[in-house]
């Protein structure tokens, strides 16, 4: 009897470890859909660069990627692994309809402005190999201000592509930490005029988000488990809203969502199908409600 019991557990520790290794290879290729409409508005030829958050990987937005895909919304065209020297080796092919791109960095714990240096690597390769003209950009936790602060940069090159949308998920405008997890977890409230103590990074925003040109439209996501604090475990709801107060003079083109309940936790907000809706009809308006996989 022990022996089955033991040969049973075997059998599931395969499985599990067999399940893992798949999506581990999945999530770090490109996906292709079957059957896809040549591109007929801006919406669906823009290039959507992803950004995974601090010591963020494969499986940080391979799970969304793969629901787009296999919901015939769009393609995962290339994946991108950026190395410790933010030179960016490329997989895949780049379509020319809604073409979705994967950022994975080889070290994922630097600081926000070595990755931001990454994202312009990957944006330069894209101009030279692609000729990749508009794109948007989606983001999640310390990714959002990785995306901030490489808009903030490319507001003072030229010839770098049009940036057309940009969406944020769980991102920690106003932290003082923006990578790790700290706790008690930093809540500043919010009044009409902006947070009641600011940290640097929102102060470092105040005065560089000026320059973004304003025909970018923003989707601020941000999650809500119903804690004391108010937050999505790890990131308070005061710090991802205050982005609000950053993007003033773009505030018509800026909107927000906040997610509830059990699957609104941080490191499941990019598993969590109202985000996965939310994004779909951001990007691409006349796309499907539904996503692969959606009870």
């Amino acid at each position: 009897m022990a022996e089955m019991i033991l040969i049973i557990i075997g059998v599931l520790i395969i499985g599990i470890v067999a399940r893992i290794g798949l999506k581990f290879w999945q999530y770090g290729r490109p996906q292709h859909l079957t059957h896809a409409p040549a591109a007929s508005c801006a919406d669906d030829s823009a290039v959507t660069l992803f950004i995974p958050g601090y010591a963020g990987n494969r499986f940080s937005f391979g799970g969304m990627l793969q629901r787009f895909v296999s919901s015939g919304i769009a393609n995962k065209s290339l994946v991108v692994m950026i190395d410790r020297h933010n030179q960016p080796h490329v997989t895949g092919h780049l379509d020319p309809y809604r073409p979705m791109v994967q950022l994975i960095f080889a070290t994922p714990r630097v600081a926000v402005r070595q990755q931001a240096e990454g994202v312009l690597a990957v944006v330069q390769y894209l101009i030279a190999h692609e000729h990749v003209q508009t794109m948007n950009l989606v983001a999640h936790s310390m990714g959002g201000v990785v995306l901030f602060q490489y808009l903030t940069t490319a507001a003072k090159l030229v010839n770098l592509p049009e940036v057309r949308k940009v969406v944020t998920i769980g991102a920690p405008f106003n932290d003082s930490e923006v990578g790790q997890n700290t706790y008690p977890i930093e809540n500043h409230p919010l009044t009409e005029n902006g947070p009641t103590k600011t940290t640097p990074v929102y102060n470092y925003f105040l005065r560089t988000l000026q320059r973004l040109p304003n025909t970018i439209s923003y989707l601020n996501i941000a999650g809500n488990i119903g804690d004391t604090v108010q937050s999505d475990g790890a990131v308070a709801l005061n710090s991802a809203l205050s982005l609000r107060f950053l993007l003033r003079p773009a505030i018509n083109q800026y909107q927000e969502f906040v997610v509830h309940g059990k699957n609104a936790r941080h490191s499941r907000l990019h598993e969590n199908y109202e985000v996965d809706r939310q994004i779909v009809q951001f990007l691409y308006p006349d796309a499907q409600k539904n996503v692969a996989g959606e009870k």
